[in-house]
């Protein structure tokens, strides 16, 4: 079962279940069908020992009527109840192969009989049913084989769970990496060993980094056997910010140049701890947001901040110290006022624009400054 788990995903996975399974049973034809409600393939399955042409065959042959399909049709409650059927419990072997089903499908695909586990049955995903054929010359299988194949189901049920959600997973994580893609600032991810797991548009172009580092499912396929790319490689900068931002477990920012064209001169990078997922193993990420050091318009863009959102000169003119990466001590240098002054002026920027914190606050005003500047 684990080994299966760290195959999710994998071209083949599902082929080389059903090989192991069929070995394990006796069977050199296994076929699991799946398909989903609602999707453009109504016949969709994978199998192992089958010609690649066999669904096709099957699904002109349903088309009319015999006495096999006759049969699965008359007990189909009977089927589901026992949560699978052997052949001979649906029709008779003699009258089997007396039917087009047998002469038009299962002869010339060198199938005598077969046996099925029902492996999920539900509206919202259908029938799945994982099937095994004997050879020409075989006898029928046994309750025995049916007894050992429906004690496999659960564990091929729960693969094909798991791979649905991975599926699933990769869908909302391509939909993510898109919005990112948007978004007027770079963004990178990296673990506590400076590897760098995602980059959106911005942070690749403004960094010269033509590693696509599209890793956002942690644990992904593929992700352990690729070279991972070092924060080191890309700017010497980097690799400090995560540490002491790891370190402290608070954000860090530092000032970056930038040879890359049509990079900004100077880059502000925030860096700052993401939060862990559940589990005492969750590796330690930390999130850097790249900005200009001096973003185009930025007089501009203060001015339509202040009145979109109704900010107070003081809130007003953090701002610009905010976009430049600065911590809420730089700002109160900066300002010369108290900690708790600045503390108490984001918070008010925090509401006023439902911002939840400095990098989603920064990601408010570029959008701003975005249009501003369109």
């Amino acid at each position: 079962m684990a080994e299966s788990l760290e195959a999710l995903g994998e071209p083949g996975m599902v082929e080389r279940l059903l090989h192991r399974v069929g070995e394990s049973l006796g069977s050199h034809k296994v076929v699991l069908f799946c398909p989903l409600p609602g999707s453009d393939d109504p016949l969709a399955a994978y199998q192992w020992g089958m010609p690649d042409d066999f669904l096709a065959r099957y699904a002109n042959l349903i088309q009319g009527s015999d006495a096999w399909s006759e049969a699965l049709v008359r007990q189909q409650g009977e089927a589901l109840a026992r949560g699978g059927s052997l052949s001979q419990q649906l029709v008779s072997t003699p009258a089997l192969r007396r039917g087009a089903f047998y002469a038009d499908y299962l002869k010339p695909l060198g199938i005598d009989s077969m046996v099925n586990s029902i492996v999920e049955a539900s509206p919202e995903v259908g029938m799945h049913v994982l099937a095994m054929y004997n050879d020409l010359g075989q006898s029928e299988f046994t309750p025995e084989q049916f007894s050992r194949l429906r004690a496999v189901t659960p564990w091929v049920r729960s693969l094909m769970r798991a791979q649905r959600r991975l599926q699933q997973a990769r869908r909302h994580s391509s939909a993510l990496e898109r919005t990112l893609d948007q978004l007027p600032l770079g963004l990178m991810h990296a673990n506590q060993r400076g590897e760098v797991r995602y980059l959106n548009e911005h942070a690749r172009a403004w960094l010269g980094v033509e590693d696509e580092c599209r890793i956002l499912l942690r644990n992904a396929t593929g992700w352990q056997a690729r070279q991972p790319l070092q924060l080191a490689q890309i700017h010497p900068g980097l690799t400090p910010l995560l540490t002491a931002s790891l370190s402290t477990r608070s954000p860090v920012s530092a000032r970056l140049q930038t040879q890359q064209d049509p990079a900004p001169g100077t880059l502000v990078a925030l860096a700052a701890p993401l939060r862990n997922g559940p589990g005492p193993a969750a590796e330690p990420l930390a999130q850097f947001i790249l900005v200009p050091e001096a973003p185009p318009h930025a007089g501009a863009t203060v001015s339509v901040c202040s009145a979109l959102y109704g900010l107070t000169p003081a809130e007003a003119a953090l701002l610009p110290l905010l976009l430049q990466g600065m911590t809420p001590r730089e700002m109160a240098d900066n300002r010369h006022v108290k900690m708790p002054t600045v503390r108490s002026q984001l918070a008010s920027l925090y509401a006023k624009t439902g911002t939840r914190g400095q990098a989603e606050l920064a990601q408010r005003v570029l959008r701003v400054a975005a249009l501003v500047t369109a």
